[in-house]
């Protein structure tokens, strides 16, 4: 019997080393900005909760440079101006949200100009 308790305590040890897995870590991830509307954005801001960064201006259609952040989500606040006018996501609840896998990530942004509000979506996810 303790023969059979010990083999079980091995296999229990040594079966994440043979197993050949990959663990999967959240974070740390690289996001850049794609904007997807037909105005230009200056001064981009974007927090994540777990970091902020600005990207200053990026024209229509362009993208922007990577900016590496601890931890990423699904969703971020994002907070730009158009013509001036500052435009920006709804308030996110990161406690309810899973961080990305490590990586980079695409957030692709659009901007309602009558709302002021921009929707966001992550569009790309390429894990390290």
């Amino acid at each position: 019997m303790k023969k059979s308790i010990a083999l079980i305590g091995l296999a229990c040890i040594l079966a994440p080393v043979f197993s050949g897995c990959k663990k999967e870590s959240n974070g740390p991830n690289d996001v850049r900005i794609q904007n997807i509307s037909v105005f230009s954005y200056t001064e981009v801001f974007v927090d994540t909760s777990k970091g902020q960064n600005d990207y200053g201006t990026i024209p229509a259609g362009g993208m922007s440079e990577y900016k590496r952040f601890p931890f990423a989500f699904n969703e971020a606040y994002i907070q730009l101006k158009i013509n001036g006018v500052l435009h920006k996501t709804d308030t996110v609840n990161f406690t309810a949200l899973t961080p990305l896998v490590g990586g980079k990530v695409t957030y692709s942004v659009s901007a309602d100009t009558v709302t002021r509000k921009l929707v966001m979506e992550v569009t790309e996810l390429l894990p390290f």
